[in-house]
């Protein structure tokens, strides 16, 4: 199975377009999505045919600058049993790329796809120099890759996916695909993210 686990709140625009890239997914196994949303008013829990859905609402709710990744994640990772796959929601994600997850977790317990690109919806872009980690968006886990993000979640740190990738003692594996499988997209209106992306303009 893979599980889905998707930290969001407050960008109903961006949660739309990722439902829509979900529905697009063309792996073949049983699919779990876990939806942490904190935003201050509940977005509509999706139905995709053959998922199971779960839409958590943890409290309390998000605020205007406030950083709740962290505790977001924590409060899906109790469902997280299987291989999981962070999915943002504004992020774009090809048709296959949950089957590429499920392929590349056959060799590493932590998977993901470097060099993070990101397209801003005004057409710019830009591709980032993180040849050692992936970004949490496009990061895949199982079995000890599950713990470290637990551990990554609780350290206090602000970037969940450095702290994540500078584990040590489990197995990793870093891609960089052509085409590129997920592209941080960056424009949408609603809650801002933080990573180095998001200043793209």
């Amino acid at each position: 199975m893979m599980i889905l686990l998707t930290p969001t709140g407050a960008r109903p625009e961006a949660f739309a377009a990722c439902v829509n890239q979900m529905r697009s997914q063309d792996y073949q196994g049983p699919v779990q999505w876990i939806i942490v949303d904190d935003g201050p008013e509940a977005m509509p829990t999706p139905e995709i045919e053959g998922w199971e859905i779960v839409h958590i609402r943890p409290e309390p709710l998000w605020q205007p600058g406030q950083n709740t990744q962290a505790r977001n994640i924590l409060a899906g990772l109790p469902y997280c049993t299987d291989r999981v796959a962070i999915i943002e929601d504004d992020d774009a994600y090809a048709p296959d790329w949950l089957a590429t997850c499920d392929e590349w977790l056959n060799d590493a317990d932590l998977v993901g796809e470097s060099h993070s690109l990101y397209r801003h919806l005004n057409g710019t872009e830009r591709e980032c120099n993180n040849a050692k980690h992936a970004s949490l968006c496009s990061t895949a886990m199982k079995g000890e890759g599950v713990a470290a993000l637990a551990k990554a979640c609780r350290s206090g740190e602000k970037f969940i996916d450095i702290r994540l990738w500078a584990t040590k003692g489990i197995a990793k594996a870093l891609y960089r695909p052509e085409p590129r499988r997920v592209a941080g997209i960056k424009g949408y209106p609603g809650r801002p993210g933080i990573g180095m992306g998001h200043r793209l303009k």
